[in-house]
């Protein structure tokens, strides 16, 4: 993408990588070559290779261009992966440093914007024919040159002779991936645990003959921050450093696909002491020795974790162990995801997702208290709406795309965060982009009164159909961001817009409630764009649309069902971010044990595989993992456990806006004590509670100010319920 639009700071799929290259390899014998793919197609004297390439010997000519025009990965590479029995030279100056030449289609060049999403370009867009013509120009190119004549007569004054260090990037992660072990390096080690701690001891490696040493470091959970090492070498080794989340148990290692997570230091003569510039994340640190000639001599190779600084208010134990670590591995993932905003991960994107901070800031008030990053989070956002039509789905960011799910709940969030604290004059100043947020989205109303734009419609990770303008999970949110709104005006007493919200509201609902399918008993997943109506359904329409008040009357038990008992082709929940809107759902419907039935089911296989961190998928959701149990090991969107073991299991429940009010009502679920604290805007709030034969002893402490109140429920039914040494009838 640099080269082939020069100054553009690109961000994802819309910013081309359209190009060709050539070169002439010139093989001493037969010769079979190994060509990975990674995003390139190539040809040998006019006929198409794929990984295994055979040539006999003599002059070749080579010729490769880019697989897509358009995507994600912009690292581009003809990768011989055994370059033995060849030589590679320049097809117009063979006596040029660079053996390539750079083939420039600047007919091909473009760079914009990725709001439209995928589908939409690629079926109606300019961008998206450009990218066909691409692919089959290319592929023309590709059989119809077969030598140098060729090449020269087709591309003349296209070809451009680059220096190696301007066309190439230099790329050591492949020596990482592509590793083989040849030995066991245990007898070139001494001391191996001397380097794990700051005094003066130090781990001596001696160079190896047969290949490179490599250590491995487990730091026992997943963590982030900035390597940082001091050793003792001769000039000019090469220490690489790569981290990665998960080794499966058979030894097979998780790479992190598109993030290399890794650095490559060059030693200078004698002492060395580094910290690394960027900010990483993993659990498994392998530090490979390379161009190793004489001992090195490593003291204290450490991480500096970097992270908000938190206050760990919040707190959970109970009966039940496993409820402890899956609170734990939550709350750790969302220290993990907390900079200076909310991020959807530490190894990845490590980028503020709309969405995900949503779920984060729920999820951290009670826990850490973290008010203040929240309120950032929401008011950064507010600031995208001078850029979008509706809030942005990452912001700040270079990549122009919007998730409505995103904006809507940022409209939500809103909400969320004055409940929390109460501040009435923070949601003063942002009540007017909340309702601008939703001007915006009402241009996207259509005429069957749905929310319908070509935006990326997306909300979990599994098969909703969900391709399409008129996707019923979008309409859904925008009605959760409109009741947002209408709970602000009421707070502000501001009146200018609540007819109108109201009137938006209903044409929703109407829209939503016309495409209920009384056969299958559920909603569409959406109305497509050929005007039919999708085949689909989920269970997140059914759930969201009880969250939401908007599912009628009649249908509300069919809904109901759709989330305990969803029939067997009914797409189900796949990743703990969409389970968040369930468990909502489920509260609010008074199925609270329901959810505590959930996180067992979904949240133990995470500990059973030795998970210090919630994952992005639950395994039985995952896409795009490679036969892993998820992508991303680390990734706060799920940590729905950290906020609802203390509002189920302690029972601590805020009831009135800055938490004037709060109620207690523990749910005993089969276990026999809990303890723990919830954070709130005026203080902690902490609950003990033990069930001693048939008796039930409640504790609880409230700051001043808060007004805390005990509840029986069902799970107390036939007990003695003695609360702060009262008995309560």
């Amino acid at each position: 993408a640099r080269l082939v639009n020069p100054g553009v700071i690109e961000a994802n799929h819309s910013a081309s990588c359209g190009f060709g290259m050539a070169t002439i390899l010139e093989a001493d014998s037969e010769v079979t070559l190994t060509l990975p793919d990674e995003g390139m197609k190539v040809a040998v004297d006019g006929q198409r290779k794929e990984h295994e390439v055979r040539v006999s010997p003599g002059p070749h000519l080579m010729l490769a261009f880019t697989s897509k025009l358009l995507g994600h990965d912009k690292e581009k590479a003809v990768r011989f992966m055994n370059p033995k029995g060849f030589k590679l030279r320049n097809p117009l100056n063979p006596a040029a440093e660079n053996p390539w030449i750079f083939i420039r289609l600047p007919e091909f060049a473009v760079a914009t914007n990725d709001i439209v999403w995928l589908p939409f370009r690629d079926r109606e867009l300019p961008i998206g024919k450009l990218a066909k013509d691409y692919a089959k120009q290319t592929d023309a190119w590709l059989t119809s040159i077969k030598d140098v004549a060729g090449l020269q007569q087709t591309f003349a004054k296209r070809c451009e002779q680059m220096p190696p260090d301007q066309m190439f990037v230099h790329d050591p992660y492949w020596q990482f991936t592509q590793r083989q072990v040849v030995g066991d390096a245990t007898a070139l080690v001494a001391n191996p645990a001397g380097s794990l701690h700051d005094n003066p001891e130090f781990t001596t490696i001696q160079p190896s003959p047969d290949g490179d040493v490599e250590l491995l470091y487990d730091l026992g959970e997943q963590n982030c921050g900035y390597w940082n090492f001091h050793l003792v070498a001769d000039a000019g080794v090469q220490v690489d450093i790569y981290a990665v989340e998960y080794i499966a148990p058979d030894g097979r290692i998780q790479f992190p696909g598109g993030n290399r997570n890794g650095l490559r230091y060059v030693t200078k003569q004698g002492d060395n002491q580094f910290t690394s510039l960027k900010r990483r994340s993993g659990r498994y640190v392998y530090l490979t020795l390379r161009h190793q000639t004489s001992p090195v001599r490593l003291r204290h190779f450490n991480l500096i974790e970097s992270t908000y600084p938190l206050d760990y208010i919040g707190s959970f134990s109970c009966s039940d162990a496993r409820l402890d670590n899956i609170w734990d591995i939550s709350t750790r993932t969302l220290k993990l995801c907390m900079e200076d905003t909310f991020t959807d991960c530490p190894l990845y994107e490590q980028t503020h997702w709309v969405g995900d901070a949503r779920n984060e800031s729920l999820l951290a008030y009670g826990v850490f208290g973290a008010h203040d990053l929240a309120r950032r989070c929401i008011n950064i956002t507010a600031q995208s709406l001078d850029r979008y039509p509706i809030a942005g789905s990452q912001t700040p960011s270079g990549w122009d795309t919007l998730i409505p799910a995103w904006s809507f709940l940022w409209g939500i969030s809103t909400w969320d965060y004055y409940w929390e604290t109460g501040d009435q004059e923070w949601l003063r100043r942002v009540y007017p982009a909340v309702i601008r947020n939703l001007k915006g989205a009402e241009q996207f109303v259509n005429d069957r009164d749905l929310f319908s734009a070509p935006f990326w419609n997306f909300f979990d990770w599994v098969k909703i159909d969900q391709d399409h303008r008129a996707v019923l999970h979008s309409s859904l949110f925008v009605v959760g961001a409109i009741d947002a709104a209408l709970k602000e005006a009421e707070v502000l007493g501001d009146p200018t817009h609540v007819a109108w919200l109201q009137v938006l509201r209903a044409r929703l609902v109407g829209g939503i409630n016309r495409l209920w399918d009384d056969t299958k008993k559920a909603y569409p997943d959406a109305l497509r764009d050929d005007g039919s109506i999708s085949p689909s359904t989920s269970q997140h329409t059914s759930f969201l649309a009880l969250l939401y008040d908007v599912v009628a009357k009649e249908n509300a038990t069919a809904a109901l069902n759709n989330l305990t008992h969803p029939p067997d082709k009914m797409v189900k929940v796949g990743s703990p971010f969409a389970a968040l809107y369930l468990y909502e759902a489920f509260e609010k419907l008074g199925l609270e044990d329901l959810i505590l039935k959930d996180i067992y089911q979904q949240y133990l296989p995470m500990l059973e595989a030795g998970a210090s961190t919630v994952w992005e998928s639950f395994p039985s959701g995952t896409t795009g993992s490679g036969g892993f149990p998820t992508r991303s090991h680390t990734h706060a969107w799920s940590s729905a456990p950290s906020r609802f073991l203390n509002r189920i299991v302690l029972g601590i429940k805020i009831t009135s806006p800055g938490a004037a009010t709060v109620q207690i009502s523990p749910r005993l679920n089969g276990l026999t004590w809990a303890r723990g604290t919830t954070a709130t805007a005026r203080g902690p709030v902490s609950v003990s509670w033990k069930l001693d034969g048939q008796t039930l002893n409640v504790t609880y402490t409230a700051p001043v100010g808060v007004q805390a109140a005990f509840v029986k429920n069902d799970t107390h039914k036939d007990l003695n319920v003695v609360v702060n040494g009262n008995r309560v009838e």
